[in-house]
């Protein structure tokens, strides 16, 4: 854990150096914290305002902008101090035609490549445009600060993925230390080119985060992707328009997915190629629970996630709603491909453990849908123990496959 610095002082020394007639230094208080205000004026001068405002704050002030901005650098976030737009509908961060930023906004750490992480940042009530069309590989919000918040934000058209929390520094720097206790929590990710929230992490740094009551929809391949889900929290998510998988998690251990709506997974459909709702592999040592998920594979058509998604964009830089999404719950799946609605199929130590229960799965009455999966693959794992119970799974034509070394019961 880390620990601000202490400032003591010596009541006998003090006296002392007074009775000698000493200079008395006498500790400092900390200047109080502030409100810094960065105003943009859609120009190719508004990076520049936001970072030199950014710039001038200190700890603990809260730094707002008035939109809307045209970013054509990548936006520095220092630590300890709060990023809030002065509305979110206004205080918009459209990255400039043809910037082609790794990010929007950044962790300080991650763009001067620290070696530890950064602390405590609260970034909220804005909107990020990554103008997808005109750029590429740009993230939205790139994280590398652990004690973060990042809450009421809007993510779209990212031309690379919406949020990303990286291990990794710009330079590929890795952390010594972790990136722990952090909430991302009622943001909105739509168009990410890419993941809608990606965790990158080789190492062992980026555990216990809290991702809660979210949208994230026509993401480019995943909706959440984690290399890391260790003490992480899926909760309160509805996910939709997902070419890929809807939850691809990843060293699983002490996890908890909970209570999401998966209205579709593996709209993709490439030929051969197996598709998940929620997919988590498994590490020794800790328990994860899945609980009162549901799980869908309604059928928006493949060719037509593209002409809505730009609809969808199109509405929003009007300030419409969002056009009709539609779909059918019925009708013949694409031919040569599978889908797995809720996987457990590795065990990377040890035993792992788990707990699915009061799951929801409705799907198509094809052979080439399996409802729950359980394997403790071919790593180094010994075995997986895992109480299944009061799951419904219907419409499905494998409704449950077992793997060796997988021991299930009902629990108690």
């Amino acid at each position: 854990m880390r620990h601000s610095p202490t400032r003591l002082l010596a009541g006998g020394a003090a006296l002392a150096m007074a009775v000698t007639g000493a200079a008395i230094l006498m500790p400092v208080s900390p200047a109080a914290a502030s409100r810094v205000e960065a105003t943009c004026a859609n120009t190719a001068a508004d990076a520049q305002t936001l970072q030199t405002a950014i710039d001038s704050s200190k700890e603990g002030d809260e730094v707002v902008i008035k939109g809307p901005c045209l970013i054509n650098a990548t936006i520095s976030l220092p630590d300890r101090r709060t990023y809030r737009g002065d509305a979110k509908a206004g205080a918009v961060l459209r990255q400039a035609d043809g910037a082609n930023l790794p990010a929007v906004l950044a962790s300080e750490g991650w763009v001067k490549n620290t070696d530890t992480s950064g602390d405590t940042i609260r970034v909220e009530k804005l909107t990020i445009d990554g103008n997808r069309d005109n750029n590429t590989g740009t993230v939205g919000l790139l994280l590398r600060s652990w004690n973060t918040r990042v809450y009421d934000v809007d993510i779209f058209g990212t031309p690379s993925d919406g949020i990303r929390i990286s291990n990794p520094s710009q330079n590929g720097t890795l952390l010594k230390n972790t990136m722990v206790n952090s909430v991302i929590s009622d943001v909105y990710i739509e168009g990410a080119a890419e993941a809608g929230l990606r965790v990158v992490d080789p190492g062992n740094s980026v555990t216990d985060w809290t991702l809660q009551r979210s949208w994230i929809g026509f993401s480019g391949t995943h909706a959440v992707q984690s290399d890391n889900a260790a003490g992480w929290t899926f909760s309160d998510l509805h996910l939709y328009a997902t070419p890929k998988n809807a939850i691809d998690a990843h060293r699983c251990f002490g996890t908890s997915i909970q209570n999401n709506y998966i209205e579709d997974f593996g709209a993709q459909s490439t030929a051969n190629q197996t598709y998940y709702g929620i997919r988590c592999d498994l590490q020794g040592e800790a328990n994860t629970t899945i609980t009162a998920n549901r799980i869908h594979k309604f059928l928006p058509p493949p060719e037509a996630l593209a002409a809505l998604r730009k609809a969808l964009g199109k509405a929003r830089r009007e300030g419409s709603a969002p056009p009709e999404r539609t779909y059918t719950a019925t009708g013949p799946l694409p031919a040569d491909v599978n889908f797995v609605y809720l996987a457990l199929d590795a065990v990377n130590y040890g035993t792992g453990h788990a707990a699915i229960t009061g799951n929801t799965i409705l799907g198509h009455g094809t052979k080439r849908e399996t409802g729950i999966l359980l394997s403790k693959g071919d790593g180094e794992g010994e075995a997986m123990s895992v109480a299944s119970s009061g799951n419904l799974i219907d419409g499905i034509g494998v409704p449950r496959k077992i793997g060796r070394g997988v021991k299930v019961t009902r629990g108690y």
